[in-house]
């Protein structure tokens, strides 16, 4: 019996230290995955981060573009003002080197001659004259 109770010992001490093989693999492989996915969260956070990132830099850099160019605009626009000034200041100087004029309204005028029988003949002696064109002396400006 003794020999039966030392082979059921070594047997179960057998059958321990499988098991305690098995759960120490179990653990590593555990302990592996879990070091594996925290690797993987790490650097899908990390390529998050680099996005953000670069979209931040991105929309400064599309700011920044934007402020260039409105300085650049208002620039422009002070040169171009001082110009205008400058003309604005030399039309002011000749307007008031101008002297004082006052409206009159004019009387109709009309462009047709009122002498058409001038130097004789029908239509005037000289088809090209000044008083005679020819054409029922109208002259037409």
């Amino acid at each position: 019996m003794a020999a039966n109770q030392a082979a059921d010992q070594l047997a179960v001490c057998q059958q321990t230290n499988a098991l305690q093989s098995q759960a120490e693999r179990n653990a590593r492989d555990i302990t592996e995955a879990i070091n594996a996915q925290s690797v993987m969260i790490n650097d899908k956070f990390c390529d998050l981060e680099k996005r953000e990132l670069q979209d931040k830099i991105t929309a400064l850099t599309a700011d920044n573009a934007l402020l260039r160019s409105n300085i650049n605009n208002d620039r422009q626009t002070t040169f171009i003002n001082s110009k205008f000034n400058d003309i604005e200041n030399q039309l002011i100087a000749i307007k008031s080197a101008q002297p004082n004029t006052v409206p009159v309204q004019w009387p109709n005028l009309t462009a047709v001659n009122t002498t058409p029988y001038v130097n004789g003949g029908f239509y005037g002696s000289n088809w090209n004259s000044f008083y005679g064109n020819g054409f029922g002396n109208n002259i037409v400006f």
